[in-house]
């Protein structure tokens, strides 16, 4: 017999105060998947659980917060989230809880064996700091390792590899004829590196920086392939260029992401700080915090609108977020972090994605956005199969 709105209320409550068994839990998560006549009820449990009396201290409740996870809708009931926008993180909390309620109640996650996602493999580990650097003269330096390692110093800059992190310090200017040096991500990989003149970079999966040595000269110019994010050191008598096929991004001192990927439909570059001035073939385009330029790949006019910043730099803080992000967008992300390959079969179909998964978790945990959006996939090797 159908349970009433007030039981699952009830029930709620009881999650909230870590009095619910695991059966009870279960019942939950199936009743917050169910169809849209719940939504009021999505929005009286969002009001009982931001109001400041039904505040529930511990640790968990914190994961739970960070860890936002949200099931896609059909295309079809965008308006409703339009309407909706300032509940979306309401729901996605309640499908949260919901989702990290199975893992809760069975412990934490060194408890799960590293069991198979669909039975044929064991579930891949999230990526980590892996990267590979190569020299002038043409020698690689794996930078998997942990550990403080010296590297054969480039001309008058010293090299060396401190807490997982590259940094290159300039010695005296340069006389002879400047080199390069490239550092290169695999597809479950990121690194930080410090370049000569003290501007840091942080390099997502799939990616690779080509930098000189040492920046002499008028300009400073570095080429990027997938993206990074950018703390500029300040030097006004030379600017800042990033290289991006036929776009380059320019600044004197700022913080921005730039994602170049060859296989995304889109070059995006966000501005955070600071001012930014981003050339694509003859269009030109200057930048304000808060705002972001994009090109097609095949195209040749920039779009300038307000940007995203929280999803836009989420990879370098440790998890995905999605706002309204194609079902395609959320496994290239996946593809490229978890080093698997992506086969659909059937329809891509035109889902819609909300909410966050933290960059830390296997990949069974990151795939549960598709549970609850009664997507259906399957593992084979080291392909996931959507099935639509």
């Amino acid at each position: 017999m159908p349970q009433d709105k007030d039981h699952y209320q009830q029930l709620l409550q009881r999650f909230l105060d870590n009095n619910c068994t695991p059966a009870e839990t279960e019942e939950l998560m199936d009743f917050l998947q169910q169809d849209a006549s719940n939504r009021p009820l999505l929005e009286e449990m969002n009001a009982s659980f931001n109001s400041p009396a039904q505040e529930h201290p511990g640790p968990w409740r914190e994961r739970v917060r960070e860890n936002l996870l949200l099931a896609a809708q059909p295309a079809k009931v965008v308006p409703f989230y339009k309407k909706w926008l300032p509940k979306v993180a309401a729901a996605a909390l309640l499908l949260a809880i919901a989702a990290i309620g199975r893992e809760y109640f069975r412990g934490t996650k060194n408890d799960v064996p590293a069991a198979a996602v669909a039975g044929t493999r064991p579930d891949p580990l999230p990526g980590g700091s892996k990267a590979t650097l190569t020299l002038a003269n043409g020698a690689t330096v794996v930078l998997d390792s942990a550990g403080n390692d010296a590297i054969p110093s480039q001309g008058a800059t010293k090299v060396t590899k401190v807490n997982g992190q590259l940094k290159y310090e300039a010695g005296q200017a340069e006389t002879a004829a400047v080199v390069y040096n490239t550092l290169a991500t695999p597809r479950g990989g990121q690194y930080k590196i410090q370049l000569p003149d003290g501007t840091l970079v942080w390099l997502n999966a799939a990616s690779s920086l080509r930098f000189p040595t040492a920046f002499t000269g008028g300009e400073r110019i570095v080429a990027l392939d997938g993206e990074g994010y950018f703390e500029v050191a300040h030097q006004a008598a030379m600017p800042f260029k990033v290289q991006l096929g036929s776009g380059v991004v320019e600044v004197l001192g700022t913080r921005f992401n730039v994602m170049a990927y060859q296989n995304e439909t889109k070059v995006r570059t966000t501005l955070l700080q600071g001012a930014v001035k981003v050339t694509h073939n003859d269009h030109t385009a200057r930048l304000v915090p808060g705002q972001q330029a994009s090109w097609t790949a095949g195209g040749s006019n920039i779009t300038v609108g307000p940007a995203d910043a929280d999803e836009a730099v989420s990879w370098k803080e440790g998890y995905f977020q999605f706002n309204r992000a194609p079902l395609t967008d959320v496994m290239r992300q996946l593809q490229r972090w978890y080093s698997v390959e992506v086969r659909y079969e059937g329809s891509s179909g035109k889902r819609e994605f909300w909410g966050k998964i933290p960059r830390n978790v296997r990949l069974s945990e990151a795939l549960r956005i598709l549970e609850l959006s009664s997507i259906q996939y399957s593992m084979k090797g080291d392909t996931i199969i959507i099935h639509q």
